[in-house]
């Protein structure tokens, strides 16, 4: 089905792109033959099925799809126009511009500019919650991040300055909430990355559970002998369908994730049976999903990536519509569970995010009973 629907929207695009190549070369090359104008549309659409082959799918393509969603935004409001009966003759040096698709061009040069940028730039997100649940008064900070995918952007130096600015928040727990290596991260890519993640300055120490990318089912770069042997060196605890209690406080309750169709997961009821109650119960579950089960078995707080809040716009916008996750992105209350999903500290595929930012995020977890005043 997946193939399907690139195939599909490849075959759009570059239909639709040569079209609008052709009406190019009829108004800038009136006086050259239909037939030649006709071959030099065919020898670029050639062109752009080959290379988006070779290329399998990468960055040229995103230019392309983006290019085309400009070509169809500048078109549609061309077309509003004129059925306003506003529109006047245009200029020749406007309909040179029309016609050229200078303005579609633009548009895709800026936004990509812009994605470049902003995968790179990592910024701070802030949120306070509140649990019924008698935990110390001054409660807990928990940093997370997931989504790293290391080795699609940032390099060492760069991580360890972002682990660098995490240290700084002085945390209690640091949560890795998958998605930290994928199918392109080598077997030294891999034990770099935790290397440096796991040396985050905390009071409790770093966890992590597994994405739908982390274990690389699909790939022979690693084996999962050795991704253990990468957290375990760098003390980080793996958490795949169990249960750890900290401070005789919290529960950190990690799930194994839905992704790995060979693994049938635990239950949010058989993880939480025989659990202490009066703990405030922290679910780490890569993907957002469940929220109804993890609320009516008493979860406090869930925390997510996964989405990477679209990363490509309008990616956020289509999963939004077509509900494949419970949320795309920030925070929201279901119940007594505070539920979160970040954006993820960097992306996949790509070097570009043209949606929300990259983030790593601080949770300070408080007790309701304390702090009634502040809410």
């Amino acid at each position: 089905m997946v193939h399907f629907i690139w195939i599909s929207l490849t075959l759009f695009v570059i239909i639709f792109l040569c079209l609008k190549i052709y009406g190019a070369i009829r108004y800038f090359g009136s006086g050259l033959p239909d037939k030649l104008r006709m071959l030099i549309t065919a020898a670029v659409c050639a062109v752009f099925a080959v290379s988006a082959g070779v290329t399998g799918f990468g960055v040229y393509f995103i230019a392309l799809m983006h290019l085309t969603a400009f070509f169809l935004i500048c078109d549609i409001i061309a077309f509003a126009v004129k059925k306003t009966g506003r529109e006047k003759k245009p200029s020749r040096f406007r309909e040179a511009v029309l016609k050229s698709g200078a303005v579609p061009i633009l548009l895709t040069v800026l936004m990509l500019t812009y994605g470049y940028f902003n995968i790179y730039h990592i910024v701070r997100t802030e949120y306070t919650v509140f649990a019924e649940k008698n935990i110390r008064e001054d409660g807990y900070t928990i940093v997370f991040l997931s989504d790293l995918h290391y080795g699609v952007t940032l390099d060492k130096s760069q991580l360890e300055e972002a682990c660098a600015s995490i240290g700084k928040e002085n945390p209690d727990i640091v949560v890795l909430c998958g998605d930290i290596i994928d199918e392109r991260t080598s077997l030294a890519q891999m034990r770099e990355a935790f290397s440096v993640l796991g040396s985050i300055s905390s009071r409790y120490g770093v966890f992590y559970v597994y994405g739908n990318h982390d274990k690389r089912f699909y790939s022979a770069e690693y084996t999962k002998e050795q991704l253990d042997e990468a957290t375990e060196q760098s003390g980080i605890r793996v958490l795949d369908d169990s249960v750890l209690e900290i401070n005789e406080e919290i529960a950190l309750i990690g799930r194994a994730d839905r992704g790995y169709g060979d693994i049938e997961r635990k239950t949010a009821a058989e993880l939480t049976a025989g659990l202490n109650p009066d703990l405030a119960w922290i679910v780490l579950d890569h993907q957002p999903t469940d929220y109804a089960e993890v609320e009516a078995n008493g979860g406090d707080l869930i925390l997510s990536g996964h989405t990477h809040a679209g990363q490509l716009w309008p990616t956020g916008i289509i999963t939004d519509m077509l509900h494949l996750d419970e949320m795309n992105y920030g925070y929201k209350k279901q119940g007594n569970l505070n539920a979160i999903v970040s954006s993820g500290i960097a992306g996949w595929g790509y070097p570009l995010r043209t949606a929300k930012h990259s983030e790593y995020v601080v949770v300070y977890l408080k007790s309701y009973f304390y702090n009634q005043k502040d809410i």
